[in-house]
């Protein structure tokens, strides 16, 4: 008969040993340890101010301990202050975006929080209350097992909370854990309390023994980044309007051109590669002020940086800011070079050299997009910044272009990919820590 192997406690959903936590310069916790196990809540209480929500963060990961160690052991879902909801989507539209759930799941996330019938209502109509039920009811779509919630009874009536608290049981039940933070007196019984201010102390409330919990399903496998490419991709197709409005002024700034200097074949042959490559350049640029701001208004960032590096995150959005802006504007460089009457045999060249260098526009324009971010007048930071760093992209393309058939061609295509290829790893990862600073 085979020996009973003795079975081995639960991991530990959340374990704080002596950390410290400091704010431009504040120590807000000195030396905190801590353990969350499942079906475990902890209320965090104390006046404005006093480090609620920077110890939200810290557990996020979206801020790190001045000292001592952060250990997860499950998933966690984010929900913040604000609601990170696109005005201009439907309900369904704003649950899809952070992952594809189906119809039937999120009608009945809705159904237990009461906005079953909003579905297919947008947002910008929703008050206040509704808003926040439907950011509520993206953690009921969420398979992580630790929910952490910054103020999450805001603008919710009588109603409303008492379908909060339910959801909270719940959770708990299913083997989950909560970390709360709220002026709002919430019924979460068998909790554990940590209350900041001068001497931040934690506590126990717990009344009754709680009882044994089911085990909690594990997360989704799904590709972070697969999820975030597809998520960019539908805020494109809903903002058509700003990609339209790049390729329009590409089609108006180069026809000015023509007309300015007259109908002289040769000298619009000779001067239609370079102004094609500026304008191109500008058109490009317009869509990058708001590359990350929307995201960084409404809380978006902080749940994309929850489960996605912020290079990753910047990567994803570089990648389709050339696929919904640039790439149509290169699509229009054809029948935009008829008004130069450039030669049908550099075509090529032409649009290679743009294909390179809108690549290298897209990656450089989305570091200095997340450097600037948050800035104040980053819209006249953003050319002023990027368009220096396009020079030598701009000067081999205009180069290649002069002489197609020449082999100096090939050596400034060349010298377009290896500045394609040297910005490929390096902007990222700077944009990736830039995002990372302005969300600290």
């Amino acid at each position: 008969m085979a020996p009973v192997l003795p079975s081995l406690p639960p991991r530990p959903i959340l374990t704080l040993e002596h950390v410290r936590l400091e704010r431009v310069g504040r120590c807000l916790l000195s030396d905190l340890s801590l353990q969350l196990s499942s079906g475990d809540a902890l209320i965090l209480t104390g006046p404005n101010g006093t480090g609620k929500s920077s110890f939200l963060r810290l557990i996020a990961g979206l801020c790190p301990p001045a000292s001592g160690t952060v250990e997860l052991g499950s998933s966690i879902a984010w929900l913040g202050p604000d609601d990170a909801l696109k005005p201009a989507l439907t309900v369904e539209q704003n649950l899809r975006l952070f992952a594809p759930h189906d119809t039937e799941a999120i009608h009945e996330a809705l159904n237990r929080l009461g906005i079953a019938a909003l579905l297919d209502c947008p947002v910008r109509l929703l008050s206040l209350g509704q808003k926040r039920r439907v950011a509520l009811s993206r953690l009921l779509l969420s398979d992580a097992s630790l929910w952490l919630l910054d103020e999450p009874a805001n603008a919710l009536d009588a109603d409303s909370l008492a379908l909060l608290d339910a959801m909270f049981s719940t959770h708990r039940d299913r083997g989950g854990a909560l970390i709360v933070a709220s002026h709002i007196p919430l019924s979460i019984p068998d909790s554990h309390q940590l209350t900041f201010g001068a001497s931040p102390s934690l506590s126990s409330v717990m009344t009754d023994t709680v009882p044994p919990r089911t085990t909690f399903p594990s997360p989704r496998r799904r590709h972070a980044f697969a999820n975030h490419l597809r998520r960019e991709f539908c805020l494109a197709c809903q903002n058509r309007t700003d990609h339209l409005a790049a390729l329009l002024f590409l089609i108006l700034c180069s026809s000015l051109f023509p007309l300015a200097l007259g109908p002289a074949p040769a000298l619009l042959q000779q001067t239609g590669p370079g102004v094609l490559w500026v304008c191109t350049l500008l058109a490009c640029l317009l869509p990058l002020e708001r590359l990350y701001e929307a995201d960084a208004e409404d809380g978006s960032l902080d749940i994309l940086q929850i489960t996605l590096h912020p290079a990753l995150i910047a990567l994803g959005k570089m990648l389709m800011h050339w696929l919904s802006s640039c790439f149509p504007v290169i699509l229009a460089t054809p029948l935009l070079a008829l008004l130069f009457q450039i030669p049908f045999s550099a075509l090529p060249v032409l649009l290679a050299g743009l294909t390179l260098g809108s690549l290298t526009l897209a990656l450089t324009g989305g570091m200095t997009a997340a450097i600037t971010l948050g800035a104040r007048r980053n819209s006249l930071l953003l050319p002023i910044l990027t368009l220096p760093l396009m020079t030598p992209s701009l000067i081999f393309g205009t180069l290649a272009c002069a002489s197609p058939k020449n082999p100096s061609c090939t050596a400034n295509l060349s010298l377009l990919a290896a500045l394609f290829l040297l910005a490929l790893p390096g902007c990222p990862l700077v944009a990736g820590a830039s995002l990372k600073a302005a969300q600290d």
